[in-house]
């Protein structure tokens, strides 16, 4: 098994082991918003599940192996834990997790000429699979790519899904890009249309622009140019607000003393964080905490992981040792 520690353990949990739900937490099992622990203990053995028969349909098949329908990956292409690592390097730093337990693949077939990777999700079993090219199983970089970016990107996207938040969701994977564009501009696409109404108006204007060259059709171009820059503008302007929502916040959590900022809003929605921007002093910020911490596990967590041991760093407890230790 991939997770360090068995089904016992989870059986075992109970909603005041704060300790070991910070534990949980640094290994990317972020209790989701108005999540009960019921539903995280829940959410969490049907990983578990899923992950065991995983690795039993991975031993028990040939060479390929078919792991959602239609998908295929080679046994022998299996991501190795030290590339796995590289990226949880980075979301360790940024966001206080790092994943050791999602499966991931090098792909060689059926994908796009510039594809770099992506992670692939079964709705019905809570699995997430990351697969990535093929190329990167010797190599860091390849065009515009980094190894240890895109699988860093995917396993925030994976920590984070049970915030069920979009505003901040792209912000916060793309801040693990080192391109400074890349961290800039990854927010602006944060729905699936927002890619289509990006591209459609440039497709009208440049049809029109045909029209008028080469079929001789009078009309002004202007009106064209400003459909086409509308979409773009309120883009950015919605990346912008965002953007400045999140460094306000982030500014007033460092000026309060809590150095881990990025982390404490990693697991916020979209209206914590803008009332975190607006709090005014560190005891509004610890008041804040403590209501919200009083009817909500997310909070509890954060509240015991960031706030009351601010800067501290999780340790198994020994009885999580114990559990690792007779994980099989």
């Amino acid at each position: 098994m991939m997770l360090p520690f068995d089904r016992g353990y989870l059986e075992k949990l109970k909603e005041d082991d704060l300790q070991e739900l910070a534990y949980l937490d640094s290994l990317g099992f972020l209790v989701g918003s108005q999540e009960t622990f019921d539903e995280f203990r829940g959410r969490l053995l049907e990983l578990y599940d899923a992950l065991a028969e995983f690795e039993q349909k991975l031993e028990q098949c040939g060479d390929e192996v078919e792991i959602f329908d239609g998908l295929t990956v080679r046994k022998d292409k299996r991501i190795p834990p030290e590339i796995t690592a590289e990226a949880g390097e980075l979301t360790e730093k940024y966001y206080r997790f790092k994943i050791i337990w999602a499966p991931g693949f090098f792909m060689s077939r059926d994908i796009g000429m510039l594809w770099g990777g992506c992670a692939v999700s079964d709705t019905q079993h809570v699995l997430t699979v990351f697969l990535i090219r093929s190329i990167f199983q010797n190599r860091r970089k390849w065009f515009i790519y980094d190894r240890r970016e895109l699988l860093a990107h995917e396993l925030c996207h994976t920590a984070r899904n049970v915030i069920n938040d979009n505003t901040l969701e792209e912000f916060f994977a793309y801040q693990t890009a080192p391109s400074r564009i890349r961290r800039y501009m990854g927010n602006c696409f944060i729905y699936k249309y927002d890619a289509i109404f990006f591209l459609l108006p440039t497709l009208v204007l440049l049809g029109a622009q045909l029209l008028k060259t080469f079929y001789g059709m009078f009309y002004p171009i202007w009106p064209f140019w400003i459909f086409a820059l509308l979409y773009p503008a309120f883009l950015l302007l919605r990346n912008n607000v965002a953007r400045r929502v999140f460094f306000r916040a982030c500014s007033k959590l460092l000026a309060f003393g809590f150095c881990n900022a990025s982390a404490i809003l990693f697991r916020c929605d979209w209206e914590d964080a803008k009332t975190i921007s607006e709090l005014s002093s560190p005891e509004s910020f610890r008041r804040f905490v403590q209501q919200r911490a009083h009817d909500d596990l997310c909070w509890k967590v954060i509240q015991h992981r960031f706030v009351i041991h601010n800067g501290e760093r999780e340790e198994k407890s020994e009885e999580t040792e114990e559990a690792a230790n007779g994980a099989t």
